[in-house]
């Protein structure tokens, strides 16, 4: 019977393959040399993948995944972060609790998507949250997230080492030599 870290890591990892497409899936598993996997629906393909592969293998995988989803929200943040019209900050916002507000276009309709960025008990934990499907449904930290911490860096709210959400080198580098002051 597995204990109750290892069925966390398991619904962890779970939950990290399901944000993947399937054809990504079966590509990794292409590559891996894992047998048996064409044909299984998502669900199955996940349970294939955590059961026949190397652990760190998939761990590899999922941060390079991971890192070019962020990489790519950086990218739509930089172009959304800069209007006044897509990104409004609460001007009661606080390190403590910083509130905003997304206003842009999703298939032609106008969507508002409010993102909270809070300090929980811990000054460097901080816990942040959009309303899109991409930060609700799957857990990810999404460009309406990027384009808000951004912002707010631009403003001088928010300092980029007071940051402990998810951030790679690579984006920080990036962060760092759009607003050098960060």
């Amino acid at each position: 019977m597995p204990t109750a870290v290892e069925s966390s890591n398991n619904a962890t990892l779970e939950r990290r393959l399901s944000n993947l497409t399937v054809q990504s899936m079966e590509n990794f598993c292409t590559v891996k040399g894992i047998a048996g996997i064409s044909d299984l629906k998502k669900k199955e393909l996940i349970e294939a993948v955590i059961q026949r592969a190397n652990p760190e293998d998939i761990e590899e995988f999922l941060s390079a995944h991971e890192a070019d989803y962020l990489m790519e929200s950086f990218r739509k943040a930089v172009k959304w972060g800069k209007s006044d019209l897509l990104v409004h900050i609460s001007g009661d916002s606080t390190m403590q609790e910083f509130r905003a507000e997304f206003n842009g276009l999703d298939v032609g309709l106008r969507r508002v998507f409010y993102i909270d960025f809070r300090n929980i008990d811990d000054s460097r934990k901080i816990r942040t949250a959009c309303e899109c499907d991409d930060s609700q449904g799957r857990g990810l930290f999404c460009p309406h997230q990027m384009a808000v911490l951004l912002r707010a860096l631009a403003e001088k709210k928010f300092k980029l080492k007071s940051w402990k959400g998810p951030m790679t080198s690579e984006l920080r580098n990036s962060i760092l030599a759009l607003f050098p002051d960060a």
